[in-house]
C-alpha cells in the first residue's frame, strides 16, 4: 500500500497538468465576480433523488450513472418568466410530498429561483430545496420550499420519461420515510443500513500557494506561533494556517458588505470559492445560515465532513467589517481499493431517540444526515485517509457527528419561541 501511494503521488505531483492548471487559474480577474452558468450548475445542483414504488418511497442513486446531472441538462433551457407562485399549506405540501405520480430531487439546502432558472423575470429571490416532477405529465414541475411550504409552478413542456426509468432501473434503491424537523423533512432510514467505507489518497496543498492565491501582495509579512502562522498584506488582508489540522482562515476587510440578496450572496461566495481554487468536480452547495455559506465534497451522494469543528471543506462568512473564508486545504485525489469493508448505521428514528435519551430537544433538531467522517488510519501513510459512514446532526446551526453532540456538553440556545415539540413526518 505505501508503495502504491508513492506511485500515486508521484504521478500527481509530478503533473505539468497540474500546475498548467494553477497558471492558468491565477490569470483569471478577480474583480468581477462572475463564476459563469456552467459553473453555478455544477455546484448548485441537486444531491438526492426519490420516487415511489408500490407505495413506498426511495432513495435512488446509480454510481455509474448520474441522475442529477441528467436532470440539470434537461432544465437549462427552461423558460424562467412562465413560473407562478401557487396557495399551498402544510397539508397541500404534504400531500404532494406523498404523491406516487412525483419522483423528487432535493438540494441540501435552500437555493434561489434565478440560480436555477437563469432566465426568471419573477420571483428572483423566492427560495426553495425540493422539486417534484411528474412521471405522467411533462407540461408542469414543482419548486418546494420545506421550511415553510411555499410552492411554485414551472412551465416545463419537458419529457422526463427516460430519467424517470432510469431512476427506477437505479442499482442502489433503499426504502425511507421522511421526517419533519425544524428546517424541513429529513430522510429516515426505516432499516439499520450497512453502508460502504471509502480510502482515498489526499494531497494538501502548501501555505505558500494559498499566500499566493490570496493575498494581493508579492512580499506579505509573516507572523509564526506556536499553533498557527499569519500572513498580512498590510491591514486589510490576513491569511492564518493553523498547524497540523491544514485549516486555513482568510479575512478581507476591504470586503465589508453583506451582499443584499441571497442570490447575489450564494454567487459571492463561490466567486471567492474559486478564488482559492478548490476545482473539485465533486464540490457541492450544502449549507446557508446566518450570512454563511458552506461547500462540501460528496461521495456518492453524501457529503465529506472534515475532523474537528471546522469540519466543511470551505465556508464564506459575510458581514459588515469583513469577509472571511474557513477551509482545509485537504483534497480526496485518487479512490484506493479496499476490501469490501462496510459500516452499520442504525435506522434514523433509533437516532433520534438518542438525542431525546441525551437531553436535546426534538424541537432543536435542524437536520439529520448521513456524512462520511475523514478519519486518518495509524496503519497508513499520512496522505491516506479513510471515509466512515455516520450520523450528522445540525442544531443551533452547527453541524456535528452524533457521537459529538451525545459526547459533548455543548450549549444550545435556542430562543423561547421556538420551544414547542415539531410535528413527526409521516
Amino acid at each position: 500500500m505505501v508503495l502504491l501511494s508513492i506511485i500515486l503521488s508521484g504521478y500527481i505531483w509530478g503533473s505539468d497538468t497540474r500546475f498548467s492548471r494553477m497558471e492558468q487559474d491565477s490569470n483569471q480577474p478577480a474583480i468581477k465576480k462572475n463564476v459563469g452558468q456552467k459553473s453555478l450548475r455544477e455546484i448548485y445542483t441537486p444531491t438526492q433523488v426519490f420516487y415511489y414504488r408500490d407505495k413506498q418511497l426511495y432513495q435512488a442513486y446509480d454510481a455509474k450513472r448520474n441522475l442529477t446531472l441528467e436532470f440539470s441538462k434537461f432544465t437549462k433551457k427552461l423558460e424562467g418568466h412562465k413560473i407562478n407562485k401557487i396557495k399551498s399549506n402544510s397539508t397541500f405540501y404534504r400531500q404532494l410530498l406523498h404523491d406516487e405520480k412525483y419522483f423528487q430531487l432535493t438540494f441540501p439546502d435552500q437555493i434561489t429561483i434565478s440560480l436555477f432558472l437563469p432566465r426568471a423575470n419573477k420571483y428572483l429571490d423566492g427560495e426553495f430545496n425540493r422539486i417534484f416532477v411528474s412521471t405522467k405529465d411533462k407540461k408542469y414541475l414543482y419548486l418546494g420550499d420545506d421550511r415553510n411550504n411555499t410552492l411554485y409552478r414551472v412551465y416545463a413542456n419537458v419529457s422526463f420519461k427516460n430519467l424517470y426509468k432510469h431512476i427506477q432501473k437505479a442499482a442502489s434503491q433503499i426504502p425511507i420515510s421522511l421526517e419533519k424537523l425544524k428546517d424541513g423533512f429529513c430522510v429516515s432510514y426505516n432499516k439499520d443500513q450497512q453502508m460502504a467505507i471509502y480510502s482515498y489518497l489526499t494531497y494538501k496543498e502548501t501555505d505558500a500557494y494559498f499566500v499566493y492565491k490570496l493575498l494581493d501582495s508579492g512580499n506579505p509579512t509573516q507572523r509564526n506561533a506556536d499553533d498557527y502562522i499569519a500572513y498580512y498584506n498590510g491591514i486589510y488582508q490576513r491569511l492564518v494556517a493553523y498547524k497540523k489540522t491544514h485549516n486555513y482562515e482568510f479575512v478581507d476587510y476591504q470586503q465589508n458588505k453583506i451582499p443584499n440578496t441571497t442570490t447575489k450572496m450564494l454567487t459571492d461566495s463561490l466567486f471567492y470559492v474559486r478564488k482559492i481554487c478548490l476545482n473539485e468536480p465533486d464540490l457541492r452547495f450544502f449549507d446557508a445560515s446566518n450570512n454563511t455559506i458552506s461547500y462540501q465534497k460528496f461521495v456518492e451522494e453524501y457529503p465529506v465532513f472534515l475532523p474537528e469543528d471546522n469540519n466543511v471543506r470551505a465556508k464564506v462568512t459575510f458581514t459588515r467589517s469583513c469577509m472571511q473564508i474557513n477551509f482545509n486545504s485537504l483534497d480526496l485525489r485518487i479512490p484506493i481499493p479496499t476490501n469490501g469493508a462496510k459500516q452499520e448505521l442504525q435506522a434514523t428514528d433509533k437516532i433520534i431517540d438518542k438525542l431525546l435519551q441525551a437531553g436535546y430537544k426534538k424541537s432543536y433538531l435542524e437536520k439529520i444526515i448521513i456524512g462520511y467522517k475523514v478519519c486518518h488510519d495509524n496503519n497508513k501513510t499520512s496522505n491516506l485517509i479513510d471515509l466512515i459512514p455516520t450520523y450528522y446532526i445540525k442544531i443551533n446551526g452547527r453541524w456535528h457527528s452524533l457521537d459529538a453532540w451525545l459526547n459533548n456538553n455543548y450549549e444550545v440556545h435556542i430562543p423561547a419561541s421556538q420551544q414547542g415539540g415539531i410535528s413527526n413526518g409521516f
